[in-house]
């Protein structure tokens, strides 16, 4: 007979929730990304920056950050569809980790631990290369998701462990308390058999 699951504290259930929606919320951002770069990629990416963004908001075009912007449109051009596919797994990632955390499902944990995990000495790089606010708080915000969720799964085991050792116990108990029981009655059985003779 399996152990009963351990069962989960009503904050705990929140926080999961709140993990879950974070999750989801990055599914949908990417979604949104890889849609857009997809339709761009038939597009000149810099005129459509030209029409869309800097002319209507009246940006300075000979300003440092138009100049870095156009630069980089143009590099990043030829690598927009893939990009744009690229964004669609990662949003496929993120849904799969926020859907499981939704229903609390134990291996939706360990793929969020597993895959977020992986990418913080690649958020530690990108902070130390140019450290910006949201940075420190993505990679503060990750630490924190896989801490909790590595302590969930170390403490779940635990629980799991114990309550198997227990389930195991008590047939024992109850095999011994059984042959003694057989041993006390083989007693009896013998005292009332000289007491005849």
């Amino acid at each position: 007979m399996s152990a009963p699951a351990p069962r989960v504290a009503l904050w705990e259930d929140f926080v999961l929730r709140v993990i879950a929606v974070y999750k989801l919320s990055h599914a949908a951002f990417f979604i949104a990304v890889g849609a857009g770069l997809l339709r761009l990629r038939h597009h000149n990416i810099v005129d459509f920056l030209n029409d869309h963004l800097i002319i209507p908001y009246h940006i300075n075009p000979e300003s440092h950050f138009v100049d870095w912007l156009l630069n980089y449109a143009q590099k990043f051009a030829p690598w927009m569809s893939l990009a744009g596919y690229a964004a669609f797994v990662y949003a496929a990632l993120f849904a799969t980790e926020g859907i499981g955390l939704y229903l609390r499902k134990r291996w939706a944990e360990w793929l969020v631990v597993a895959a977020t995990g992986l990418f913080v000495p690649f958020e530690l790089w990108a902070l130390f290369e140019h450290a910006v606010w949201w940075k420190v708080l993505l990679l503060a915000g990750n630490l924190c998701i896989v801490g909790y969720l590595a302590h969930r799964i170390t403490l779940e085991a635990r629980l799991r462990r114990r309550a198997a050792r227990l389930a195991g116990d008590a047939p024992a108990v109850d095999a011994a308390g059984h042959r003694e029981k057989t041993a006390r009655s083989g007693e009896s059985n013998d005292a009332v058999s000289a007491k005849t003779h």
